[in-house]
């Protein structure tokens, strides 16, 4: 009697699992697929995320690329046209042959001698020079503000526009109005 009764618990207890735990009375080959799906799952998961990171990141540098690109091409310009303003006065702004064409000079009259402030093209860039009047140019000594093989200016109705690769600035002239 107790070996039917030993039977008749083990048969009690596999039906309270069974009613608890359905998932357990499961085949072993069903629980294996199912850890396959699972690890499959997990590395396109992480496959995917791996290959968002890596767009992203690609995405961030061009962007970032252009975006230094246009402050450098604003800087350039803006340089020159404020090397313009700070030394715009009367008889100040004028036009000598450079190295590569014609250079904008802006003059500077102080109590120690006349200077220049020399705008002109160099090997593929705008360089800046400054000089006494009386010394002939020397590029190797000048700043390059942009790079730019061309470098073009106008003035018209007291309005001076400098022309490169970036773009125009332009400079009204106060010079123009007899003072500085």
């Amino acid at each position: 009697r107790g070996a039917g009764k030993m039977n008749g618990n083990h048969n009690i207890a596999q039906a309270l699992v069974q009613a608890t735990h359905p998932g357990q009375a499961a085949s072993r080959p069903s629980q294996s697929r199912d850890r396959v799906f699972i690890t499959i799952l997990f590395a396109v998961l992480s496959l995917f995320l791996l290959i968002s990171l890596l767009v992203g990141t690609n995405a961030y540098k061009s962007i970032n690329a252009v975006r230094t690109a246009s402050d450098e091409t604003r800087l350039g310009l803006s340089l020159i046209g404020n090397s313009i303003r700070a030394n715009d006065a009367t008889d100040a702004v004028g036009v000598a042959e450079g190295p590569e064409g014609s250079a904008l000079v802006l003059t500077e009259r102080l109590e120690s001698g006349v200077y220049e402030t020399r705008l002109y093209a160099y090997q593929g860039s705008i360089v800046e020079e400054y000089a006494r009047a009386d010394a002939a140019f020397t590029p190797e000594k000048a700043r390059e503000i942009v790079k730019s093989k061309r470098f073009d200016f106008a003035y018209e109705n007291g309005l001076l526009t400098v022309y490169t690769d970036q773009g125009s600035t332009s400079v009204a002239l106060r010079s123009v109005g007899g003072g500085s």
